[in-house]
Order: C-alpha cells, then structure tokens, then sequence
C-alpha cells in the first residue's frame, strides 16, 4: 500500500510546485502593470518645437562677381560726322577678357570701356560696324572716307564737344597703342576694313582708325 502511495504523492508535490510557479507569474506581471500606470515612460519630442527649415550654417561664402551689363547707352549720348552721314547713338562697350564685346553693338557706336569721356582731358575710343552679319553697311562702313579737317561732334545731353580729323589710317588689328591715353582732349573712331577681309580666314587684316582732335566751338 505504501508503495502505490508514492508516485501519487510526487504527483501531487509537483502539481503544487507548479502552481506556485505560475501564480508568482501572474503576480510579477500584475506588479508591472501597476507600476507602469504609476509611472509612464517620458513623452516624445513636441513635434510643435521641431523646426521646419533646418538653421543655415554659418559658413563665409565669397559672392561671385555679377557680369559687367553689355550696351548700357548713355543718357543722350550721339556722335555726329556728317561728312560720312553718320548720327548715331553712343553705348557703352566693356571688356570680355582681353578685348571688347562688340557682338551685340549693331548699329550704335560703343564707347570703349577704360578709354577716355567726357570731362576727362584723355583719348576717348569709339569703335563702330563696317557690315552687319547680314550684309548691311555698318554705322562706320564710310569713315575710310574722312579726310582732315572733317567737324566730328560728341554729344551729352546739352553738352557738346566738336573735334576735327587730324588722321585717316590703317593699322594691324592687334595694335591697341592707338588707344592710349593722350595728353590732349582726342577721340578715335575704329572700324573693320572691309578691303582687307580674309573670306578663308573669316577675318579682317586691318583696322581702319580715324584720329581727330578737339577743338573751340566759333
């Protein structure tokens, strides 16, 4: 009899350990969960106090120099030859480098950026077409034709300044010394000549350059 106890009796050791067991269990996680109800994990970030644009940093940033404008005429600036039927207005003509932008001059005449103007006791360069891209005669396609003693007049406004043609000459494209500065009031009217165009090359061999200089109005 006391054999068949035994197993019976383990049977039941282990029943009531196991039943400790789970009951130490359901009591640790109910302490959890009031624990976690007392005291609940922090909140998020405030999504109102996060910002949209992130700040810029502050770093120094060299601003790179806007281009030069191109053709900005001069208030009321004309040059008149009337000898060679020009009346045109003046623009002014700056520099792309290592010469001058001339590519959008058509039919003004441009004032070459660094060169002498009015109230400046210096050699003021004029630079004008002799063609078009098209085939037509350019504002300066005649000034071959001037001869000394021929009235140029510059205007500003009400301001005049009259000169008179002291040299009608040819010089190689590359020669710039007839833009130097001139201890003199002088004004210097550049062109293409259009006898010396290379069609092969798409170039002109010379310039034509017309010097002239100031003089009193009578």
């Amino acid at each position: 009899m006391s054999r068949s106890r035994l197993p019976s009796s383990r049977r039941n050791s282990g029943s009531l350990v196991f039943q400790f067991v789970i009951i130490g269990i359901v009591l640790g996680a109910g302490f959890l969960v009031v624990q976690r109800l007392r005291h609940p994990p922090p909140a998020g970030p405030d999504i109102a106090a996060v910002p949209t644009q992130l700040p810029v940093a502050t770093a120094t940033i060299t601003p790179t120099p806007a281009p030069l404008p191109t053709n900005t005429a001069y208030p009321k600036a004309n040059l008149s030859a009337p000898t060679v039927g020009i009346n045109a207005n003046i623009v002014d003509v700056y520099m792309d480098g290592t010469s001058w932008d001339v590519s959008e001059l058509g039919n003004n005449i441009g004032h070459l950026q660094g060169t002498g103007w009015f109230g400046q006791t210096g050699n003021i360069g004029l630079a004008g077409h002799v063609e078009m891209a098209d085939g037509s005669t350019g504002i300066f396609r005649n000034i071959d034709k001037m001869a000394k003693g021929d009235p140029i007049t510059l205007s500003l406004g009400t301001i005049q300044q009259n000169y008179q043609v002291t040299d009608v000459k040819r010089v190689n494209p590359d020669d710039l010394s007839i833009l130097a500065p001139s201890t003199g009031d002088t004004i210097t009217l550049i062109t293409c000549d259009i006898g010396a165009y290379n069609l092969l090359a798409n170039s002109y061999g010379d310039r034509v350059v017309v010097v002239a200089k100031r003089v009193q109005s009578s």
